[in-house]
């Protein structure tokens, strides 16, 4: 046991980081939290989705459409648990403890320094390699932060990072490609970028050990039933995709797309180029700016500045706030780890992890977004490879750096804590859907009571079916979705309640209602003492800023 303290160590770390109150932090579901929820709370109820579908592979959520895995890994703990914010994200804080013990086989599998015969045992110092990479992951703001909610992008990683593995061993071995295909295959009904990704990432080795896997693949492929592994894959991951790029699947990709985005030449250009036809055709014609914007998007996600100090500011909740991806000395790790790599006897296995890395900000990178650290999320794999491989390398040779820069990491993680448990709630509470538990909680008081929400922030109706634990087959018989073509659509009504905009009107003239609105709704010169009010609660953000007021009328 004494060789795996340290893998023992990272395993504890990621498991407290990622489950120490996960039902509350993040301390508000996004909107797609509650729908996979609420799915997942559906089929157990009725065997069908909020709109009907029996055992759905593929969910219609919002007008969009999307892989359903996590749906289905959620359904164990909503059954155990109920429907609760800790069992929608559990299977995600799962799946990111999975991955640190993920990252220790992938990475002795890599950099082992001795040959190892079939059956041995890995020694010391193979364990010791691996568990740096997983101590690196445990602690990783990035990894930590899509553990913490129900992401299917998290999902997603995990079971590509195995497949990966899976196929390595195959590589040398000839054991486990079957469940490497079937990683594969379950990749492909977890997150829409998987079916461009996955097989770029699973590609990359088998051309770098092409004559390895060449031979073991013939005598795997000989055995009849391998044949009809490997033709159900193909043909399912052809099928899935041909289906998603077509009809109403195919409304994410063409609203998300960077290809269906057409960027205009600057009336500067023109003037630059004295509006000559033929030089903007040239040199600003659509394939050129496109590929600009292609290039920006992917350097951004390289940068030092991103990853090691400032995060992303586009889009918070995409981060831990206040913190990079990685812990600022982590660049240290990550040079070292890069110095490690060239001088490893096998070239192959670093260009390996080197592929890794270039790949991984592909599917941010081909977004409308600007940067997203959903879509890249594969890349904190070989960047926890390479950090971990730099520590070791530093342990190993530069002891007294190697002591210095933990001692400074230490320092920074306690400051990352800080950040992650408690001034995170501030930031979280604005940037995902704070207010809608806290006005459920007043309105499941009133059964009996008509409900107008204001719709301003969202898709104010799943998290009324989340929160009220609405009967799944009764909505399945009201659902008056609209789609809103490439866009998410909305839901006008449920029950006795609406989602609309309302104001002073609707309040002096509807009884026996619970108004929910902004200040925007209700200001703060609104008159609450109206002889039709009965009750007037407002939900403040931890910051005690106003989320939401809620008005209730009196019965006639």
């Amino acid at each position: 046991m004494k060789k795996y303290w340290l893998l023992i160590l990272a395993l504890i770390l990621g498991t407290v980081l990622r489950l120490y109150q996960l039902g509350s932090l993040p301390n508000a579901l996004t909107w797609d939290e509650a729908a996979l929820g609420y799915n997942a709370y559906s089929i157990i109820k009725t065997g069908r989705d909020e709109f009907g579908k029996f055992l759905p592979i593929i969910f219609k959520s919002f007008g969009d459409f999307k892989p359903g895995l996590y749906v289905y890994l959620a359904i164990p703990p909503i059954a155990v648990l109920g429907l609760t914010e800790f069992a929608v994200r559990l299977p995600s804080a799962l799946a990111g403890i999975l991955a640190i013990y993920g990252i220790f086989l992938l990475t002795n599998e890599l950099f082992s320094k001795k040959s190892k015969p079939k059956n041995q045992e890995l020694t010391t110092e193979n364990c010791e390699l691996g568990s740096y990479a997983a101590l690196s992951l445990a602690i990783m703001p990035w990894h930590i932060h899509f553990s913490r909610g129900a992401w299917e992008t998290n999902v997603f990683v995990t079971l590509l990072l195995f497949a990966l593995y899976f196929l390595l061993v195959f590589i040398r071995s000839g054991k486990f490609l079957t469940f490497s295909l079937i990683l594969a295959l379950l990749t492909f009904l977890t997150y829409q970028a998987a079916k461009l990704f996955t097989p770029l990432v699973l590609v990359l080795p088998v051309l770098l050990y092409w004559s390895e896997f060449r031979d073991q693949f013939k005598l795997y492929f000989s055995v009849k039933k391998n044949k009809a592994v490997v033709a159900f894959v193909l043909a399912f991951f052809l099928s899935l995709t041909l289906s998603t790029m077509s009809g109403e699947s195919a409304n994410r990709l063409k609203r998300l797309s960077i290809f269906g985005y057409h960027p205009g030449i600057s009336e500067q250009l023109r003037a630059t180029d004295s509006n000559n036809s033929l030089s903007l055709s040239l040199f600003h014609n659509q394939p050129q700016l496109t590929t600009r914007l292609i290039a920006s998007r992917y350097l951004k996600h390289l940068s030092p500045g991103v990853l090691f100090y400032e995060g992303t500011g586009i889009v918070e909740r995409g981060h831990v706030p206040g913190m990079g991806m990685l812990l600022p000395f982590d660049f240290i790790w990550f040079v070292l780890g890069v110095i490690f790599l060239v001088r490893s006897p096998n070239l192959k296995n670093s260009l390996l992890i080197a592929g890794l890395l270039l790949l991984a900000p592909l599917p941010g990178s081909l977004t409308l977004s600007e940067y997203s650290t959903v879509r890249a999320l594969f890349l904190t794999i070989p960047l926890a490879v390479i950090c971990g491989l730099g520590a070791y390398y530093a342990l190993t040779k530069i002891k007294p750096l190697f002591f210095f820069v933990a001692l400074l990491s230490i320092v920074f993680f306690v400051y990352f804590l800080d950040l992650l448990f408690v001034h995170s709630n501030f930031i979280y509470a604005k940037e995902f859907q704070y207010g809608y538990k806290e006005a459920m909680q007043f309105i499941n008081q009133y059964p009996q009571d008509k409900v107008v929400m204001t719709d301003v922030l969202g898709q104010p109706y799943i998290f009324y079916l989340f929160y009220s634990r609405f009967d799944p087959a009764t909505y399945q018989k009201i659902n008056e979705f609209q789609s809103g073509g490439y866009d998410v659509g909305n839901v006008a009504k449920v029950g006795l309640a609406e989602f609309h905009q309302s104001g002073l009107s609707e309040v002096s003239n509807q009884f026996g209602t619970i108004f929910v609105g902004t200040i925007g709704n209700f200001p703060e010169n609104f008159d609450f003492s109206l002889p039709t009010i009965e009750k007037h609660v407002d939900v403040l953000f931890p910051n005690g800023d106003i989320s939401l007021r809620i008005i209730k009328t009196k019965d006639k």
